[in-house]
């Protein structure tokens, strides 16, 4: 007879599976088939910080293909998916609770601006 550690494995396993279907379906039906970018790559006035990542190749083709400025691309999806985390219309992977990170983030500047002011 399976052991219960079976039984939650097998059901671990078959969530796994199902995510990954929900994950592909919503991405199949998520993008226009015509899609091939963002709206606009206009500039954002924001000051800008050097840094050096490794991305995949394929990925940077595509970013690469979509013409200049692909680094503002890349730039801009990685601001839209922050937005979404914390507007909470997506969840990060598991174990980081984004909004409840800036959320204790928030309140502990309050209470020192609270110190801060005498309150």
């Amino acid at each position: 007879m399976p052991s219960k550690q079976h039984h939650d494995n097998e059901m671990q396993l078959e969530l796994d599976a199902l995510q990954q279907r929900l994950r592909q379906e919503w991405l199949d039906q998520s993008l226009p088939a015509d899609w091939d970018g963002l709206d606009s790559w206009q500039r954002l006035d924001r000051p800008k910080t050097r840094v050096t990542i490794r991305l995949d190749a394929d990925m940077v083709k595509w970013f690469r293909k979509l013409g200049p400025n692909y680094s503002r691309r890349i730039n801009a999806i990685l601001r839209i998916y922050w937005l979404a985390l914390l507007s909470g219309h997506i969840q990060a992977h598991e174990g980081d609770n984004t909004i409840a990170r800036i959320s204790l983030r928030a309140h502990a500047l309050a209470r020192e601006l609270r110190q801060g002011s005498g309150e």
